[in-house]
């Protein structure tokens, strides 16, 4: 890069940058989850600045973990696998071979593996096969690894939406269990009469599978998330209280799929949001036509949550909605 009289550092940098080639769809997916941590910092800061003034923010160093922070974080594991692909992309992975040569070189990897405690001797086409797999992951099956990677990010922010919603629900501890319990009890009844009253065998065993299907004591995830809502649904929940619940079960439906080798298990969902239709079909893996899209559709849960626990933040005990550790 040559700096001409006249020019700044800053404007040959920007020109020579002009000349590298990046792929639209990265830079779109760059921008959202960069747009995504901007969201999840003015919450973060909305909710909580406060608190960390108190705690003697920012002369005393106080970090702070919350849902916000966790979305964050999960933006950052994007950001980074993202824009080092467009790096190595803009000099056409250029820099792979040298690497290669140095892993081989310096003994990183080699024929040598371990199997069961004992050591193997690769052949030498075995070792050229693990070379050429990974040139290839990079040129020929880049859209495979983008497409777990989503998978990795659908299961990494809806896990903490669970794991959060799932705090402020403990507000709620009593009331809840006593309304699950007490609905529980009534279907136990109520399917114990019908196997009293059966006249066939067919029946009792009809009835008394029903009986074997009521939960006990345990409260599921969509449990807590529904109480939660109709709880934020008689406070002026400033969304569509049944849409926002559509967005969560499908969401929730398509982080399943990692139990099952990406294949949805469950009955067909169809459910359509900013004119774009989502899918899942019984017995077939998610498929996107569009990456961006659903990056956004999942990010609907950092507006929702946001907005539960604006409606509720009088019932909830702040431990609830962050932790603040003073430790360095």
């Amino acid at each position: 890069m040559e700096v001409v009289d006249g020019e700044s550092l800053l404007d040959a940098i920007g020109k020579y940058c002009d000349e590298l080639e990046y792929q639209v769809g990265n830079k779109h997916r760059i921008g959202a989850f960069l747009s995504l941590k901007d969201v999840c910092s003015y919450y973060e800061s909305k909710h909580f600045l406060s608190d960390l003034e108190e705690s003697g923010y920012p002369k005393n160093p106080v970090t702070i973990s919350s849902f916000f922070g966790h979305v964050k974080t999960v933006c950052e594991q994007s950001l980074m696998f993202f824009t080092c692909s467009e790096i190595s992309n803009s000099v056409q992975a250029r820099p792979l071979a040298a690497l290669l040569t140095q892993i081989l070189n310096e003994g990183h990897y080699g024929k040598k593996i371990i199997i069961q405690g004992k050591p193997y001797t690769l052949s030498g086409d075995s070792l050229s096969d693990s070379l050429n797999c990974l040139n290839d992951l990079f040129v020929n099956r880049y859209d495979q690894t983008v497409g777990s990677h989503i998978l990795d990010f659908q299961v990494s922010i809806f896990s903490a939406f669970e794991y959060w919603i799932s705090k402020i629900s403990e507000n709620y501890g009593n009331e809840m269990t006593e309304r699950y319990t007490l609905s529980r009890l009534r279907k136990c009844s109520k399917h114990l009469d019908d196997y009293e009253k059966a006249s066939s065998e067919e029946e009792k065993n009809k009835h008394l599978s029903r009986l074997r299907s009521v939960p006990g004591n345990f409260i599921s995830f969509p449990d807590k998330f529904n109480f939660v809502m109709n709880k934020a649904g008689e406070k002026n929940y400033p969304r569509d209280l049944r849409i926002d619940k559509d967005i969560v079960d499908f969401i929730r439906a398509a982080r399943n799929t990692v139990h099952n080798g990406g294949v949805h298990k469950g009955n067909d969902i169809e459910l359509v949001h900013k004119e774009v239709t989502y899918k899942l079909i019984k017995n077939k893996p998610m498929l996107h036509e569009n990456y961006n899209d659903w990056i956004g559709f999942c990010a609907s849960l950092v507006d929702i949550y946001e907005s539960i626990i604006t409606v509720l933040k009088n019932d909830l005990d702040k431990e609830s909605l962050r932790y603040l550790s003073t430790e360095v």
